[in-house]
């Protein structure tokens, strides 16, 4: 019976979540905490990155609290446009602002050695592989997106909390890894990056439009369905199709085109820091070719490797287009 009052109970409330509130609170506060001990120790963290971190804890705030958690428990649409904040918009401002330093600082020492063992574990390593990460972000979408998983949500409170709590963790566990300033084999090869920002394109685009398109109500609008029939219904449905095929996309190509500048980013620091080892070293001017083959040993293997990462990026994108006519053929027909 207790158990019962606690799976219906509703810990987040139709407009107010304490839960998400106290969550991002401590957030914040560790944030700030650890700006002190930041700026004392390896300098102040600048302007932007604080106001972009504060704005992915305001869009997780807008996702669980104020007027859209409860239109999303009536309309299909809305809560698609909560997963949209809490899966992509927040976690990548977040990830874009790099705080994780700035958070471990605001930490006590024992919570920062337990942190940099877990860090070191092999199961959080395989985790923080491109793969695995693009996984867990297509994952949290496709599973909470079943119809008979997705109206247990709606009608268990600590289901749905679960379901949003997987999100956030999965879109910030991805855009971490994808934003990662450091090079290989610290951080994740870039063009592995790259290509995962296509692979959830594909994947938000081929379950909106399988959402979009499709001619029957699949997540149970009872409230839409009993005040303005079924095609009202579907007609919701269609918009949080449309929610996860176009908006989130759009979200991944920003990522993409960040990912793209971090690149570039990397390579300047890599050319800078030859040079100023060739000023102060007679054997490091090795590392600048001379001649035209030098020149082309050198930089063959940085071109391939770009040359492929394009030709996949290419291949993506018309498989996206081709996954999209079928898709409409399919539905119409």
């Amino acid at each position: 019976m207790i158990t019962n009052l606690f799976l219906l109970y509703d810990p987040f409330g139709d407009a107010l979540s304490p839960v998400s509130l106290i969550v991002v609170g401590i957030t914040a506060w560790l944030f700030l905490r650890g700006l002190k001990i930041h700026a004392r120790c390896l300098g102040r963290v600048s302007g932007w990155r604080r106001t972009v971190f504060f704005v992915g804890l305001a869009a997780v705030l807008v996702a669980t609290n104020g007027p859209l958690p409860p239109l999303g428990h009536s309309l299909f649409s809305v809560h698609q446009a909560e997963h949209l904040l809490l899966r992509l918009a927040g976690p990548l401002l977040i990830a874009v602002s790099q705080p994780w330093l700035v958070l471990q600082a605001g930490l006590k020492r024992e919570w920062r050695r337990r942190l940099a063992l877990i860090g070191r574990a092999r199961i959080p390593r395989f985790l923080a592989l491109p793969a695995s990460a693009t996984s867990l972000l297509i994952g949290a979408l496709f599973v909470w997106q079943i119809p008979v998983i997705y109206a247990l949500a709606q009608r268990i409170a600590a289901v749905e909390a679960l379901a949003h709590l997987s999100m956030a963790l999965a879109g910030l566990w991805y855009f971490a890894m994808l934003f990662d300033p450091r090079d290989p084999p610290e951080g994740a090869r870039r063009g592995a990056r790259l290509m995962s920002g296509f692979v959830v394109i594909v994947s938000n685009i081929f379950l909106g439009s399988l959402t979009t398109l499709k001619e029957v109500p699949l997540y149970g609008s009872e409230i839409i369905a009993a005040n303005g029939g079924r095609l009202r219904a579907l007609a919701d449905e269609t918009i949080g199709g449309y929610v996860i095929w176009v908006p989130s996309s759009m979200v991944l190509i920003v990522a993409i085109i960040l990912v793209l500048n971090g690149w570039n980013a990397a390579e300047e620091r890599r050319w800078t820091s030859r040079y100023e080892l060739m000023r102060k070293s007679n054997a490091a001017a090795l590392e600048f070719p001379e001649t035209a083959e030098e020149l082309r040993l050198k930089v063959e293997k940085p071109n391939r490797d770009m040359g492929r990462t394009l030709a996949l990026g290419a291949f993506a994108m018309f498989m996206i287009v081709m996954i999209t006519v079928v898709t409409i053929v399919y539905a119409l027909g």
